[in-house]
């Protein structure tokens, strides 16, 4: 389990980027596109610089943040998460996910009915995204 304060300086600072991107789209320095249906955002001002940089270094601190260091003693901390083992009957996982490449979602699972879900919210999310594509584009 990550610990709550070492996620938190890198979620603000990814905000803190988000904002100065939203100023420098309100202030005119930063546009907006779609290629396809890829969001490009692009602009010459300091506030798309910084946004970006902002961005960019909350997931280097989250990426470096998440690891558990060993305490000074030597001894390995576990966060708690790791109590020893397991008396009983052991669980089986199910797991499934969805990649979307441009519109097209590419949806896996373990089992049928996990990968039937993926596929379902797959299906919604791609349709949810071309309606908005066309409300943008035509509207």
């Amino acid at each position: 389990m990550l610990n709550f304060k070492r996620v938190l300086i890198p979620l603000l600072i990814f905000l803190l980027g988000v904002l100065l991107v939203v100023v420098g789209v309100l202030e005119g320095d930063v546009e907006l596109a779609l290629f396809f249906v890829i969001p490009v955002i692009y602009g010459t001002g300091i506030y798309l610089i910084g946004g970006i940089f902002l961005i960019m270094l909350s997931f280097i601190l989250f990426f470096f943040l998440s690891f558990n260091v060993a305490p000074a003693s030597g001894k390995r901390s576990y966060d708690g998460a790791y109590k020893g083992r397991r008396k009983g009957p052991k669980r089986e996982s199910k797991y499934g996910g969805v990649i979307f490449i441009g519109p097209i979602p590419i949806f896996f699972g373990k089992d049928m009915s996990t990968t039937k879900k993926m596929m379902w919210l797959g299906l919604v999310i791609a349709l949810i995204l071309v309606f908005l594509y066309v409300m943008i584009v035509f509207l």
